[in-house]
């Protein structure tokens, strides 16, 4: 409806409008009173239909524009966010925000360019053209030329500007990614005084930008003075040409005062032309970016009709699997053999770098395996859903990671539909009810920016609660208690073996104390598992396990 309304407003208040005022000011030279009236009645009937119609496209476009947007953004969202793990860890944060941001209202932008201003634009352009030229061919080919001769000034400009437009949009970009990244490492900023080393280097890219821009409008302004110079002659001569034809009776009064009134429209809008092209070439600039980043390919994804896991007997099998990164060849997972049985707890233990969370996230499938394969349930996770997959597992990292949101939000991550009672008893499992009722505002605390007004202990206690709540038959603890001082890990230990009761449970800890207790030890070293078995087991081998529980250091092992 606003592809129709809009352009069909344009050509009536543009075009037709004005020679229907032309026609009755051209009554008023041959006194005919009653062609006159006429004129108006027309003209105020063509007025009235242009705004109802301007009026109807607008509500129409608001309407589909609302949708779109709702629409780009959930699905722009959802793809950016269904990215591999790799993709994250390789783009800055603030600067995908200010490239999703740019790609929303690129795309609103075309639509208003294409709707509101071109379309309108080239059809009162055309109509106008044809009026003038059944009076004069001679005036018509002049607007023509003048169009022609802007519009490949325009494109030539266009041309001539794009690496500093681009090197404006990446670098803001740029800029935007490292003031978040400064912004959000804000503690390291201040204990390391490096509030002038940050803006010295914002200082950098915004010398870069503020050069850019001056070359680039630069460019602009003369341009658009040279147009505004041109379209100036061309009335003087438009003109000079209507009166002479008008003197000669070549052509009507009525005519004449159409062109006038019509120059003048036409000039202001000749004048945006240049504009306009340029904002289509600015939303593709500001699109790009977003859309290449989309349109790269997803490594980890669902097989057509994978599985949806529900109601598994939580068995975990290593086959030969074997890992390396996509930036290097050498494995470092190297043909892994493990058998995980159901309510089994598993400890990993090794030295940094010896394989230990890469198992966990090939577990969760944030990378596929480059041989071998990985089972839970006997099916192959490369056949099943990602999603089914990771609601099975519960996680607790070994960095805490928590949202800008209240303490219950947070909790109740993995379970959204959770009573205020479920997650209280999370919490006081956890061993974080404590510190939260002492909250002013308990559960509905905003714990800031990853958390950042927790201490770390709150942190991981919290992370701990949603992985308790999560009730998933797989458990993985990456250095679940790394965060905690002796007190805190002492209360909190109790809580997880309840929660690794009849779980299946990996549990990563470089505190050999916090694993002893398991039904079985893996010990890897250089992404190969060297031993196994349990705590006494592997004491009375006199291996790399015993050697190093042996050089534990107040429960920390010596790397």
């Amino acid at each position: 409806m606003s592809l129709i309304c809009i352009p069909a407003a344009a050509l009536i208040l543009d075009t037709l409008l004005p020679f229907f005022l032309s026609q009755a000011v051209g009554g008023l030279t041959t006194q005919n009173q009653g062609l006159v009236f006429q004129n108006i009645i027309i003209t105020a009937i063509v007025a009235t239909v242009g705004v109802g119609l301007n009026l109807l496209g607008f509500q129409t476009l608001i309407r589909h524009e609302s949708n779109v947007r709702f629409e780009l953004a959930r699905d722009t969202f959802m793809r950016l966010i269904g990215k591999d793990l790799n993709f994250f860890a390789n783009e800055k944060i603030g600067s995908l925000t200010s490239r999703y941001i740019d790609f929303l209202r690129s795309h609103i932008g075309l639509q208003d360019l294409l709707i509101i201003r071109t379309l309108g634009f080239v059809i009162s352009v055309c109509t106008g053209l044809i009026i003038i030229a059944c009076q004069s061919l001679l005036l018509a080919i002049i607007l023509a030329v003048l169009l022609t001769a802007i519009v490949i000034q325009v494109k030539l400009s266009i041309n001539y500007r794009k690496p500093y437009r681009f090197a404006r949009k990446e670098l803001i970009a740029e800029s935007n990614g490292k003031v978040a990244d400064t912004l959000t490492n804000n503690l390291i900023v201040k204990t390391f005084a490096g509030e002038k080393t940050e803006l010295l280097n914002l200082d950098k890219i915004n010398s870069e930008f503020r050069i850019a821009y001056i070359k680039d409008y630069k460019r602009m302004s003369f341009e658009g003075s040279a147009r505004l110079f041109v379209m100036s002659i061309t009335q003087i001569v438009a003109i000079s040409v209507c009166a002479a034809l008008v003197n000669n009776g070549q052509m009507s009064i009525p005519i004449a005062v159409f062109m006038l009134i019509y120059l003048q429209r036409i000039a202001s809008q000749l004048f945006t032309l240049g504009e306009m092209l340029n904002g289509y070439d600015q939303v593709l600039l500001e699109a790009g970016p977003m859309s290449d980043m989309l349109a790269k390919e997803i490594i980890v994804k669902d097989k057509p009709g994978a599985l949806i896991l529900h109601d598994i007997t939580p068995t975990i099998i290593f086959k030969n699997t074997s890992y390396c990164y996509s930036d290097n060849n050498d494995d470092v997972i190297k043909q892994i053999n493990l058998s995980i049985s159901a309510g089994e707890r598993i400890g990993l233990v090794g030295p940094s770098g010896a394989g230990k969370t890469t198992i966990t996230h090939l577990l969760l499938r944030f990378a596929d395996v480059n041989g071998g394969a990985i089972l839970i349930d006997g099916h192959d996770i490369r056949d099943v859903t990602q999603e089914s997959l990771r609601r099975s597992i519960a996680y607790v990292p070994q960095e805490p990671m928590l949202f800008h949101r209240t303490l219950r939000e947070n909790i109740n991550y993995g379970k959204p539909d959770a009573t205020d009672q479920e997650v209280r008893l999370a919490a006081r499992q956890a061993n974080a009810l404590e510190f939260i009722d002492k909250l002013p505002n308990g559960l509905d605390t905003i714990v800031g920016e990853r958390g950042i007004k927790l201490s770390g202990g709150q942190r991981q206690r919290v992370a701990i609660a949603r992985a308790i709540l999560k009730n998933a038959p797989i458990l993985i603890l990456d250095e679940a208690t790394s965060a905690l001082d002796s007190e805190s890990e002492k209360l909190i230990q109790d809580a997880l073996w309840d929660l690794m009761d009849n779980r299946t449970s990996i549990v990563i800890a470089h505190r050999l104390s916090t694993i002893a207790k398991l039904d079985r030890i893996i010990v890897l070293d250089n992404g190969k598992i060297i031993e196994q078995g349990t705590h006494n087991e592997l004491l009375s081998k006199n291996g790399k396990y015993s050697n190093l529980w042996s050089h534990q250091s107040g429960g920390f092992m010596k790397e």
